[in-house]
Formats: C-alpha cells, sequence, structure tokens
C-alpha cells in the first residue's frame, strides 16, 4: 500500500512531459521518491537547513508534532548550492550551520536530484540530494 501511494503521489507531484514548468513537492512526501526523479529539476517545500558548510547543506524534512510536541525527522537531502547563489548560501552559514531547527530556516530549494551516494562511499545505501541548487528564502 505504502509503495502504491509513493507511486501515484510521485505521478501527481511530477509531470512526465517534457518543458512542463518545474515541479513542487513537499520534503517528506520528496525524500521517498527522490531516486524516481534523477536528472530532473525540481523545487522543494518546507526543508529545515541544518549542518551547512562551505561545500553542502543538509536539508531535512520533519513530520508534524506529536501531542506532546516533539518532531520526528522523516528524511533528509544533500543540498550543493549552485555557485550563483553565493548570497543565499552565505545566509545559510550564518543562519543554519547547525542542528537547530530554527523557524528562520525553513525554506524551499530548487536544483537537480541527484544520488549522493558515490561522495560517501556508499554503494547500497541511497543519499539523494539537489546539485546546482538555489535557496529560496520565505521573506
Amino acid at each position: 500500500m505504502r509503495i502504491g501511494c509513493a507511486v501515484l503521489l510521485g505521478g501527481l507531484l511530477f509531470p512526465s512531459v517534457s518543458g512542463a514548468v518545474e515541479a513542487h513537492a513537499d520534503v517528506v512526501a520528496f525524500v521517498g521518491a527522490a531516486r524516481h526523479h534523477i536528472g530532473q529539476r525540481v523545487t522543494i517545500d518546507h526543508c529545515h537547513l541544518v549542518y551547512t558548510t562551505e561545500e553542502e547543506i543538509t536539508c531535512v524534512g520533519l513530520l508534524p508534532g506529536d501531542s506532546a510536541g516533539d518532531v520526528r525527522m522523516a528524511g533528509k537531502l544533500l543540498i550543493r548550492v549552485g555557485a550563483a547563489e553565493s548570497a543565499g548560501h552565505r545566509r545559510a552559514l550564518s543562519q543554519c550551520a547547525g542542528g537547530s531547527l530554527h523557524q528562520s530556516c525553513e525554506v524551499s530549494v530548487s536544483g537537480e536530484v541527484f544520488d549522493a551516494s558515490r561522495s560517501f562511499g556508499l554503494d547500497e545505501a541511497r543519499v539523494m540530494g539537489l546539485r546546482e541548487a538555489a535557496i529560496h528564502w520565505p521573506d
């Protein structure tokens, strides 16, 4: 059932028509389907930026809080910011370098989906990401 929902969701979120408008998806919904969209440009919404470095940023998707107010991570993507996006990257470095989930670091990110597994020396485990990415700050 879960796989069927992911396939249906993927079909709804990512049109297969060439030249279609760049697809938007919530990071939580996208993480499970990302490997099916390698090479496509997408915009991921509700991306919480953490652990920003000069080379990359981690985008974390969060599930809604439970009755105690605790939130759980639903997945993560590696973000490699494009060279033309230096101002957004500098802002992320100044505001989102640690592991705290600051509201100011919840953004949308556009980029090309890629499999980042090899850069970590992984074969079977999938580390998906967006490259040549642009950060869209809410303000």
